[in-house]
């Protein structure tokens, strides 16, 4: 059984998976990454994305050494049909991160994982699939079909979609279609106002739930396992983390 500090030896590619957004795809595009700006965060859009932000939360929690607290949080982003936090379970389970290893559910949040076809899930699964005893490969795929009930596609993306769209509607004062006009969005923090120009904070593919799958699926269809050995994360910007009793969605 490993411990935190062990996370290092997490599958390489995972350093990729601790943002939604790939940095090789923001820098690409010569954009940052929601997540990774600080502005976009205070403001809120977080709260509209319920997928980066049970993410982070657990990427937080994962480097305060609390394993229960970001499986919790990497299960509640996973219902919003973020595979990245789908994979990252699997890998949990794979290396028994506090835990002992459990490769039946390692392969099956990995299976749900890569129901898209993204190559780094694919060859993960694969992987686990040709580990497990023959045994208990029925047993593997029973639980694999149990977690893409709650979790899969079918049922995660019209989740997502909900909050996308009704975040879109709170963020233009319920005025649908407004992402063309000019409505910037002014807000106080540490007692200076801020300002986020609408050119930004409306772009479509962060609200569209058709481009926002698109814009994911060109970034997680070019990324693939690498060699390097993976460290603990860390952001460009901060995210709050929930109040003790906060409810979750």
């Amino acid at each position: 059984m490993h411990t935190v500090p062990d996370m290092r030896h997490l599958a390489l590619s995972f350093s990729l998976l601790l943002s939604l957004f790939a940095p090789l795809h923001a820098h690409a595009a010569g954009q940052t990454a929601p997540e990774d700006n600080s502005t976009l965060i205070n403001a809120g859009f977080l709260d509209s994305h319920p997928d980066i932000q049970y993410r982070q939360w657990a990427v937080s929690a994962l480097r305060r050494g609390d394993v229960t607290e970001a499986m919790k949080n990497f299960r509640l982003s996973a219902r919003y049909a973020d595979k990245p936090s789908q994979g990252y379970l699997g890998e949990l389970y794979w290396f028994g991160v506090n835990m002992p290893s459990d490769p039946v559910m390692a392969f099956a949040w990995m299976d749900v994982a890569a129901e898209r076809g993204y190559p780094l899930f694919v060859d993960l699964r694969n992987q686990y699939w040709a580990s497990l005893p023959l045994e208990r490969q029925e047993e593997a795929r029973a639980q694999a079909r149990t977690l893409r009930a709650e979790f899969g596609d079918e049922v995660a993306r019209p989740r997502i979609a909900e909050v996308l769209r009704r975040g879109m509607r709170q963020m233009t004062g319920s005025r649908t279609g407004s992402m063309t006009n000019n409505v910037d969005i002014v807000f106080s923090e540490g007692g200076m106002n801020r300002t986020i120009k609408a050119d930004k904070l409306y772009d479509p593919k962060y609200w569209d739930p058709i481009l926002y799958q698109k814009w994911q699926d060109e970034t997680w269809m070019k990324i693939r396992r690498g060699t390097v050995e993976v460290g603990y994360p860390t952001q460009a910007g901060a995210v709050a983390e929930p109040a003790a009793g906060q409810p979750t969605r």
